[in-house]
């Protein structure tokens, strides 16, 4: 089994622009990724502040599923595009109880002020309430499309640096190779941005039914509950004309008002005959008020 090193072996990869050229060059065979899981030697070696591992995503035992380091880590921090991951050192939990007990800090934080590019990094550097002395782990995702025709396939960028190393990381565009990388339209997108158009490409939605919207509810109608008013078809009996609301005789409405009032039940299949009167006498009297339109 062939040793594995890291993919870049120090490096500062500040925003989404840095992480897609990284990829770049391993995608041109500049940058070797990692295929598999790290031993136990390779981790203890080759995880340390500066180093970079670029890894594809694959549900079969050829590639690898997740990341593991064998470290432990605290919870996630977001800091657009990083996901941003605090090592736990042993003396952190002495140290934990002290934390909360002190008032929270509120740092509101404009930006890096170094020209250039804006850096997660430092950004997650200068939202920490404490100075952590251990390793930050720094995690991103892309959906990566070669051409038009191939199905998207998710890489991923894991970075570790110390907060007192990272002003001496060299970053993209101090690297001879990497600046010197362009990166084409449309390959790679951020994993957070993937739209429906990209899962329809690529298989992963299924093909659309005739009527995607949800299918309306059945009307109440007669036998559900109250009656609906009694209006007239337009003199051309066309739907698509506005309809003429007609006003109920005083014996329609003694009538209407009786139905309502008394609770109707859902009658079986076999009784709707009993209904059969009720809605004669409707219909009779719709019939004479449309002749008093007309």
């Amino acid at each position: 089994m062939a040793a594995q090193y890291p993919t870049h072996s120090r490096l500062h990869v500040r925003d989404a622009r840095d992480a897609h050229t990284v990829f770049e060059a391993v995608r041109l065979g500049h940058l070797r990724p990692v295929v598999r899981r790290l031993n136990e030697m390779e981790r203890s070696t080759h995880v340390h502040s500066g180093a970079v591992f670029v890894w594809f995503e694959c549900d079969d035992d050829a590639g690898l599923k997740r990341w593991t380091d064998g470290r432990v880590w605290g919870q996630s921090r977001m800091r657009e595009p990083y996901l941003f991951y605090d090592e736990k050192l042993p003396y952190d939990n002495g140290n934990l109880s002290n934390e909360t007990s002190r008032a929270p800090t509120f740092r509101f934080v404009d930006g890096v002020s170094k020209a250039g590019p804006s850096s997660s990094a430092l950004s997650h550097q200068e939202r920490s309430t404490n100075h952590h002395k251990g390793l930050v782990k720094q995690a991103y995702s892309a959906w990566v499309t070669p051409n038009p025709y191939a199905r998207p396939q998710k890489w991923h960028l894991t970075a570790y640096f110390t907060y007192a190393d990272l002003p001496h990381l060299p970053t993209t565009d101090q690297d001879g190779l990497l600046a010197t990388i362009v990166l084409p339209e449309g390959v790679y997108k951020s994993g957070k941005a993937r739209t429906r158009e990209d899962e329809e490409a690529s298989g992963l939605r299924t093909s659309p039914t005739l009527s995607s919207s949800p299918p309306s509810p059945p009307s109440a109608g007669f036998m559900g509950g109250r009656l609906p008013p009694l209006v007239a078809v337009g003199p051309h009996g066309s739907f698509g004309q506005p309809r003429v609301q007609v006003p109920r005789l005083p014996e329609d409405q003694r009538v209407i008002q009786m139905l309502n009032s008394r609770h109707i039940r859902q009658m079986p299949h076999n009784e709707h005959v009993a209904a059969l009167p009720i809605s004669r006498y409707i219909a009779g009297r719709a019939r004479n008020a449309l002749a008093i339109c007309m």
